[in-house]
């Protein structure tokens, strides 16, 4: 017998305001799963993260100047061991 079937036999058992008291439950549980996910793509999308939208599809290829380009960066210092 899957859980889905065990859980109906014992709901169909209870009296009719203990059922509803379970939907509300399984409600609130949908309510809560659905909350989080949104909470999770908000932290995963750049205005969850406090950038303005559309910020990157302006800026991204915005460089209209000279070609930018990287100097030599010299000889790297070396430093004295602390211990």
């Amino acid at each position: 017998m899957s859980t889905e079937q065990k859980l109906l036999e014992k709901w169909r058992d209870l009296p009719k305001d203990k059922q509803e008291q379970i939907l509300e439950f399984v409600e609130f549980i949908h309510w809560k799963a659905k909350e989080q996910d949104q909470e999770r793509i908000k932290l995963t999308t750049p205005q969850g993260k406090g950038w303005m939208p559309g910020f990157f599809e302006e800026i991204i290829g915005g460089w209209v100047g000279e070609p930018l380009e990287r100097p030599e960066q010299g000889e790297y210092e070396t430093r004295e061991k602390l211990f």
